[in-house]
């Protein structure tokens, strides 16, 4: 990558998070209009924006910006009120800015134009009378022939239609110098009619001790693509003064725009062609056009595609392609650099303890290697955690749009936005959260007339919130509005088959037929929910983070959906556990402690354990798992806790604590929801990662079964 391509790279980056500034800080101005110092935040990301994109050669994100800028700047000067349909406009603008930030410079055209200028022609009451918009870079146009205006940009007789293609061959005569012309001078004024890409050919140029040789004659060919809206006639007037003595060849070969880059890739089609003929020359470059746009077709319907998301509908706008930079405390790096110096002192201290066959030195050192690898793990996590508030911006701009779209008036709250969470997590967590949200605003928060009808406030509220619980995150999104009608889920759950209508299921239980494929209790499809479509889909995303979502709700008074996640996706402390020869990890997170058991008969997969005085659900690993060979007299019991309860696990032997680095399960194994995962042990073997909560509701309904199977054999006639 060159010096300009990463400093584009670096403006493109900020920029995308000063648009997420702006974005958070027009939200806020919604609420509290009288925040100056927001305003000023905002004023100075659309400032610095639009210098970065005159500095990189953003010409459309400059020209654009100008007039945004304009109008926040009247606005802090108390020359604008801030009103809801100003700053709904602002927030379209930081939409389009963020969607030409994605397109290629040399693929903004006349469409992408004309969708800034019907934006910016929304701005106009709001900008003073004689604002005009910044001076760009352009064709004048002119119903004379070819002039340099008092600006210094060429005129040129102006053509309708986007701009074309033009092949033109330039043979300077051997004495143009003489005669007070400039082959240089030619070619820069050619430049501001356009986009321009020359090939100079010099094969005729003589060696320099050549007798022949002429220091102030001109050779060579120049071969030039030239992109411009001008007539034929704009161009050939350029070398009026020298068309008589020079050669002068000039075609149209494109209708329409190409990229600097492709023009440069046409031109290398005619190296070696600086003596052929004009229509060789131009057959050459149709063949290559003919290439190059087979080329470029499938990469500008990706692009204009991409434009389309990022500038859909209000559940869109929000939503911003993960960032593939991370923002690290200074901090922080400076302990991963400190530990590794750490590092290579002890690499040095074992291999003299090796050399000298040092056994006391060595474990010396392997004690003090397993501290630094602890404190090194807990940093280089630390790296990937965000703060879950960075996305909260966005679901407040999806609730201010849906509310709008729907008629409800709703007031957001986001609490906890310092608690931090793996950037991973948090990216993969957007969408649900987002389909959850939805459904707060189309079937919980009631319309207004209805609410006060209710003897509610007529305005709904919505609260996201999240905090830690122990080594996971709790994220829980509540609503005030009508909750969940229980009869219709389980009229809907009978209907589809998911239930009996003899069966007797709790209120939790029923909850969670909400999350089956296709199920939906709305009367009508909207634009936004209905179709059954999106909670099967939301707990798969979830239980894929390794996390656990529930619903609790009352009628009249709201529904809260609680998420429960890992802190991270990458690594964890628990301890392996042996059962019939194979290697387990039991999560740290959910370890409460060890006990041990003789058995003087054969167990069953579930029984009772006393702990401390109280009787605790005792669940045997080697019969649930099927493990071969005979059972051991004596076992160990693992002793784990999920919400409050305790839950003991038999295993044939506890081997210790140990760091596992979390491997994904192949596709085949996506089924066993109580594996999170696997991990390589440091003897090469493989450990399976117990999901306890999942394990612990795997056995539960594993047992439900079995006793509803018992309960109706019982009930069988004889």
């Amino acid at each position: 990558m060159t010096e300009a391509d990463a400093a584009t790279f670096t403006y493109i980056e900020e920029a995308k998070e000063l648009l997420g500034e702006l974005e958070r800080g027009l939200l806020e101005l919604d609420k509290n209009p009288e925040d100056e110092e927001q305003l000023d935040a905002c004023f100075r990301a659309m400032h610095t924006i639009k210098g970065g994109g005159a500095m990189f050669g953003f010409d459309e994100i400059s020209r654009f910006t100008h007039a945004v800028e304009t109008v926040l700047d009247r606005v802090r000067s108390g020359q604008l009120p801030i009103s809801k349909p100003l700053l709904s406009l602002v927030l379209s603008a930081r939409d389009h800015i963020l969607a030409l930030i994605d397109i290629p410079q040399d693929m903004v055209g006349d469409e992408t134009r004309a969708t800034s200028d019907a934006l910016l022609a929304e701005f106009a009451p709001f900008l003073p009378d004689d604002a005009t918009p910044p001076p760009t870079r352009k064709v004048v146009p002119s119903s004379a022939s070819s002039t340099i205006t008092e600006e210094g940009v060429l005129a040129c007789e102006a053509r309708p239609g986007p701009p074309g293609i033009y092949w033109l061959r330039f043979v300077p005569a051997p004495g143009i110098l003489a005669t007070g012309n400039d082959p240089i001078r030619l070619l820069a004024e050619l430049d501001t009619m356009g986009l321009v890409r020359c090939l100079y050919q010099g094969d005729a140029l003589p060696d320099l001790d050549d007798p022949e040789f002429d220091p102030e004659a001109a050779y060579g060919v120049f071969d030039m693509l030239v992109r411009t809206p001008c007539a034929s006639n704009s161009l050939r007037d350029v070398f009026i003064f020298v068309e008589g003595d020079s050669d002068i060849c000039m075609e149209r070969i494109h209708e329409g725009q190409l990229r600097g880059d492709d023009l440069s890739d046409l031109l290398e089609a005619l190296i070696g062609l600086d003596r052929a003929d004009p229509p060789t020359v131009l057959e050459a470059l149709r063949q290559a056009l003919t290439h190059k746009l087979g080329d470029i077709s499938t990469a500008k319907a990706k692009v204009q595609a991409r434009v389309a998301r990022l500038s859909a509908g209000s559940g869109q706008r929000g939503q911003v392609q993960a960032a593939a930079t991370l923002r690290v405390d200074a901090a922080r790096l400076d302990s991963v650099v400190n530990m590794a110096g750490e590092l290579v002192i002890l690499q040095s201290r074992l291999r003299q303890a090796v050399r000298a066959h040092d056994i006391e030195a060595a474990a010396a050192v392997d004690e003090d290697l397993e501290r630094l690898t602890d404190a090194m793990r807990d940093v280089a996590l630390g790296l990937r955690m965000l703060p879950i508030g960075t996305v909260f911006s966005q679901f407040t701009r999806l609730v201010r749009d849906l509310s709008a779209t729907l008629g409800k008036e709703v007031d957001f709250e986001a609490l906890g936005g310092d608690t931090e969470l793996d950037k991973t997590v948090i990216d993969r967590l957007k969408d649900p959260l987002i389909h959850l949200l939805r459904n707060c605003l189309d079937h919980g928060i009631e319309a207004p007339n209805v609410r006060e009808a209710a003897g509610k406030s007529p305005r709904g509220r919505i609260t996201l919130s999240a905090s830690h619980s122990g080594g996971n995150v709790l994220i829980s999104i509540a609503d005030d509005g009508r909750g969940i009608d229980t009869a219709a889920v389980r009229r809907k759950a009978i209907d589809q088959g998911l239930l009996s209508p003899e069966t007797e299921v709790s209120e939790k239980d029923l909850f969670g037929l909400i999350f089956a494929p296709g199920f939906s209790t709305a009367a009508t499809v909207s634009d936004i929910s209905g179709r059954g479509v999106g909670m099967d889909v939301v707990k798969r995303n979830i239980e894929a983070l390794r996390g656990l979502v529930e619903v609790e709700s009352a009628a009249s008074k709201g529904t809260t959906v609680t998420i429960r996640l890992p802190l991270t996706l990458a690594i964890i402390d628990g301890f392996c556990v042996v059962v019939g020869g194979e290697s387990f990890i039991v999560p740290l997170v959910n370890l409460r402690g060890f006990q041990e058991r003789f058995i003087t008969g054969e167990p069953r997969v579930v029984e009772n354990i006393e702990r401390m005085g109280e009787l605790i659900p005792l669940v045997s690993l080697r019969r649930l798992f099927g493990a071969p060979g005979p059972h051991p007299t004596y076992e160990r019991v693992v002793v784990t806790e999920v919400e409050g309860e305790m839950v003991g696990f038999s295993v044939d032997k506890v081997v210790g604590r140990q760091q596992a680095v979390i491997k994904s399960l192949d596709d085949c194994y996506r089924s066993l929801k109580w594996i999170s995962g696997t991990t390589i042990n440091g003897d090469g073997s493989i450990s399976l990662i117990l999901d306890i909560p999942q394990l612990i509701r795997f056995v539960r309904n594993r047992e439900d079964s079995r006793l509803q199977v018992e309960k109706a054999s019982r009930t069988l006639p004889q």
